[in-house]
């Protein structure tokens, strides 16, 4: 099923069209997933979930319409179903890092066993996500997201709706950056690592949309999205390395690998304070040059 833009004018079309390459993306990726298990396409899928959505949200806000909502949760269950196999991937390459820089045997082998127990889950992981996935009609979902892209036969344009959706974006972030400044729990820098993405996505589709000078702001963001990114990925290696130290059966037979995998988890700890420090010090700095600029997006986004 293909639909063309309805008589759209201006950004509607764009974004019409912009809809339509997303939900594509996300399709060719959906099924991907279900064949291969490939860690690119894993964090490609779930990318591509997140701006899917972020399209709907904008061009559909609260009180979003019964069909919107459900293709939402549809996104968000693909996302979610794929949530714990994507950290998998992204354990094993730091755990990885971490065996080929150890000079000492021990804490190799204490890395290389954490390493093959998260391999095995990983396995049952990837199952029990096709699995769910496998529950999700996606041409059906592909027919109703086209569908409702096509009833957007307004003769509003689509800036003023984008703006105000920045505008809720931009102040949740702001909300983040204080919660984090206050508490530096990881319940808090999560919550800012959520509000960075989302305000990213939108101003991103600013950007696509033509505006040249939301750019910048994309630039910004995505940088400081790398930063909470590899927090995130030290901190699940950190819970996962908890919960493998945890088990009885280990801590009873390997003692020796426990104490060295618990002296690397200090280690982990103490680089993660460090860089919530920095990530706070850069964040802080984008907040203040933003509210101070004259730059386009975060004065439009004010407003």
């Amino acid at each position: 099923m293909d639909i063309s833009a309805p008589s759209f004018n201006g950004s509607q079309k764009k974004i019409f069209e912009l809809g339509q390459k997303r939900l594509e993306k996300f399709a060719s990726l959906f099924a991907r997933v279900l064949i291969r298990d490939d860690p690119e396409s894993i964090h490609d899928a779930r990318v591509a979930s997140r701006r899917l959505q972020q399209i709907l949200r904008v061009l559909f806000p609260k009180p979003a319409p019964k069909k919107c909502r459900r293709l939402v949760r549809t996104l968000r269950r693909a996302r979610r179903a794929l949530g714990d196999c994507r950290n998998f991937d992204v354990m094993r390459e730091l755990i990885q890092e971490r065996i080929d820089a150890a000079s000492n045997p021990v804490v190799r082998d204490a890395w290389d066993q954490l390493k093959v127990h998260l391999q095995e889950k990983h396995k049952r992981e990837l199952i029990r996500a096709r699995g769910e996935l496998s529950q999700c009609d996606i041409v059906d979902f592909v027919n109703r997201t086209q569908t409702l892209l096509g009833s957007l036969a307004s003769p509003e344009e689509i800036d003023p709706i984008l703006t105000k959706s920045i505008a809720r974006a931009l102040e949740e972030w702001t909300e983040a950056v204080g919660g984090a400044k206050q508490s530096q729990a990881p319940e808090q820098i999560h919550a800012l690592r959520i509000a960075v993405k989302r305000l990213r996505y939108r101003i991103e589709l600013l950007a696509e949309l033509g505006d040249s000078s939301a750019k910048v702001q994309v630039k910004t963001l995505r940088t400081l999205q790398d930063q909470l990114g590899r927090w995130h990925d030290h901190h699940v290696l950190m819970q996962l390395a908890g919960k493998f130290l945890g088990r009885s059966d280990f801590l009873f037979t390997h003692p020796d690998l426990s104490r060295a995998l618990l002296v690397e988890m200090e280690r982990e700890r103490r680089r993660n304070d460090t860089a919530v420090g920095n990530i706070l010090k850069s964040t802080e700095k984008i907040r203040d040059a933003w509210a101070g600029a004259e730059s386009k997006v975060p004065q439009d986004a004010a407003t």
